[in-house]
């Protein structure tokens, strides 16, 4: 759609809400396009990337499916393909055509990242500079997947109990029974403890000592898991798959243990989702 770029603008949460509907009620929807044409009266605003995150995070890929800068800003041009590659659910940058005179728009708004002739633009340059810089995900070693059958499935819905780490047979733990906030998670022997006791709310809360949650600091790769107290953001809410994953809402990336670590002390961060048994979770209800 046009004019959901901006996450603060009425007619975006009016969207956003829509397609929180649609999912909540099991109306089929896969995907959320960005018809982005921005220019002086509507500029590529600062939290574009939070929009498409939010979006992302309601289970839906996301695609700017007509973008054009207005003056054609280099600049900007990398901004948008920064933003789009940073939400792993962005599935892909359509720019609304080739040659500056090819613009609905008219080649003197200069739009588009190839001149009248056919030549190259700065912001060609800087769109090509911002994908060759991007960081490719980690590709896994061949034969560290589970075989077919030995996914475990997390519990749904309501339950209280230990989460185990397929990898390493260890449990999510709270070092040293901490209730700081901010604390990082860890994998840990499992010992039963309430430093281990995890309960999997209504809300999609994990939910440790009653009144702390599990907690996503970020929403990039690398991004930390770790405890704080609850307050309902989407930061704290988890999606548990039959596959054995667990799934931050927001970020849509997997609960995972650092460096495929196996060991007491192994830190959990965020990462995208490629099926290892570092993101694989058993949780006992």
């Amino acid at each position: 759609d046009y004019n959901i770029d901006n996450w603060t603008w009425a007619k975006t949460q009016g969207v956003y809400n829509m397609v929180k509907d649609f999912k909540a009620r099991g109306v089929p929807i896969d995907c959320v396009g960005f018809q982005s044409h921005f220019n002086s009266n509507s500029p590529y605003p600062s939290n574009y990337r939070q929009t498409l995150q939010n979006f992302a995070a309601l289970g839906v890929d996301v695609a700017i499916t007509e973008l054009d800068i207005q003056g054609g800003s280099a600049t900007t041009y990398a901004n948008v393909v920064n933003d789009c590659l940073a939400v792993p659910r962005c599935i892909g940058i359509t720019v609304w055509g080739v040659r500056d005179s090819d613009s609905w728009l008219g080649a003197n708004t200069s739009p588009l990242l190839f001149d009248s002739n056919g030549n190259k633009k700065a912001a060609y340059n800087s769109v090509l500079n911002a994908l060759n810089a991007a960081t490719p995900s980690t590709s896994p070693s061949p034969g560290t997947s589970p075989s077919p059958g030995t996914s475990p499935t997390p519990g749904g819905g309501n339950g209280t109990g230990p989460i185990r780490n397929v990898g390493s047979g260890r449990c999510l733990d709270v070092p040293n029974a901490s209730t700081t906030d901010g604390t990082q998670v860890q994998i840990w022997d499992c010992n039963g403890q309430t430093n281990q006791t995890w309960t999997y709310t209504s809300a999609q809360e994990l939910r440790v000592y009653g009144n702390k949650c599990l907690d996503a600091a970020g929403t990039g790769n690398g991004a930390k898991v770790q405890i704080y107290s609850c307050w309902g953001g989407d930061n704290q809410k988890w999606r548990l798959n039959s596959d054995g994953t667990i799934v931050g809402v927001q970020s849509n990336l997997c609960l995972d243990a650092v460096g495929q670590g196996t060991g007491n002390g192994t830190q959990i961060q965020l990462y995208s989702c490629w099926g290892g048994n570092n993101q694989k979770w058993t949780f006992t209800q």
